[in-house]
């Protein structure tokens, strides 16, 4: 099959921030060199957003160009402090999830091997996307209980997990736990943040739909 690769926007316009900022502080010191009499506050000021401009411009050349590809192997995402492959074979679907009847901003996998995503995952990049993606889990959680006590009960989250071929401690474990809750509240065990529309994002994921039954199909026969 031909390669699906899916820009990141967020690393869009890094280096030009980046030379923004460095030229703007180069200028900074030549101006305060030859003509500041004194250190004032808007100076100081100025100084703080050139830095914080370069500081930008790196955090932005940091990110990954793409941040999905789809290959002959499977779904590849790619993250600054890692990535994951989802083979095809170890999942059904993929769609924008709804929280409350609103689109989200991200991509939904429905997991069918969860063996095929802990087995490889690296505890850094688990951790990065259990932190980022909290606000989601919370948010699902909740929805997922029907008086809004159950919570905190369905929070705790325990040190070991297990499927039916593989025993987890520590941090998979962690993360094994969330996919399952994220599945039990929204019907998505695996998520992908998305910087592009909701068209976008849906067009995308018939795409990717589309490749996963083709590779099966050819797989198959």
């Amino acid at each position: 099959m031909e390669p699906i690769l899916v820009s990141q926007t967020s690393h869009q316009g890094g280096a030009r921030l980046l030379l923004s900022g460095a030229g703007a502080l180069l200028g900074l010191v030549l101006f305060t060199v030859l003509f500041a009499g004194q250190f004032s506050l808007w100076l100081a000021i100025a100084y703080i957003a050139a830095a914080m401009a370069i500081f930008l411009g790196f955090a932005k050349l940091a990110e990954p160009r793409h941040f999905l590809k789809c290959d002959e192997q499977g779904v590849h995402y790619y993250h600054r402090y890692g990535s994951w492959l989802l083979p095809w074979n170890s999942f059904m679907y993929c769609a924008v999830p709804q929280l409350e009847q609103h689109d989200l901003s991200f991509i939904g996998f429905k997991v069918t091997d969860y063996d095929a995503v802990l087995q490889p995952l690296r505890l850094r990049l688990a951790v990065r996307l259990m932190t980022e993606q909290r606000p989601l889990f919370i948010s699902a959680v909740k929805q997922g209980c029907a008086t809004g006590q159950c919570a905190s009960e369905l929070l705790a989250e325990k040190d070991t997990f297990a499927t039916e071929n593989q025993q987890y401690s520590g941090i998979k474990a962690v993360f094994g736990q969330r996919m399952l809750r994220l599945a039990q509240a929204s019907g998505f065990d695996l998520f992908v943040p998305s910087s592009l529309t909701a068209e976008q994002t849906s067009a995308l994921c018939q795409q990717i739909n589309r490749a996963r039954l083709q590779i099966i199909q050819n797989t198959a026969t």
